[in-house]
């Protein structure tokens, strides 16, 4: 039996996109040659297609909704140079997040960290290499995140 693998890191990340689910990433990365999504996490915002945003007609039930992504055991595919060690959890919005979804990802970090001792919490941005597109995913500010979570 394989050993499983090491985590020490959950990269957050946003889908720049006012609406989505984990079906929609899916989609995405396949259709830029991927396996399937690279996340691992996706927190949805309550408006899970284009449909429901347009009408802005939310689905309040779905707000902070987590859906599983790629399964944990497989590495992810979602920051260049640290997939190998790191769970990806993105947040369903561009900037404006849901206490629901802050609650669901506060969720997330509490459970892994049960599990993996030691755990860092890093934005997407934080983790950018020098010849790397500039970025500001996920758009929050992670230290108070990560004061929020004890990290």
């Amino acid at each position: 039996m394989a050993e499983p693998r090491r985590i020490d890191l959950v990269v957050v990340h946003c889908s720049d996109s006012p609406f989505g689910d984990a079906a929609l990433i899916d989609r995405w990365h396949r259709a830029r040659g991927w396996r399937g999504i690279g996340y691992h996490y996706v927190i949805l915002n309550g408006y899970p297609d284009r449909e429901s945003y347009a009408r802005r007609r939310p689905k309040f039930w779905l707000d902070g909704v987590v859906e599983n992504g790629r399964p944990l055991d497989r590495i992810g595919a979602h920051v260049r140079g640290h997939n190998r060690n790191s769970v990806g959890v993105c947040l369903i919005g561009r900037s404006q997040f849901t206490q629901q979804q802050f609650g669901s990802l506060v969720g997330i970090i509490d459970e892994l960290k049960k599990d993996h001792h030691g755990l860092e919490i890093a934005g997407h941005y934080e983790l950018l290499r020098p010849a790397d597109a500039p970025k500001t995913c996920p758009n929050i500010d992670m230290d108070w995140l990560r004061g929020l979570v004890g990290c």
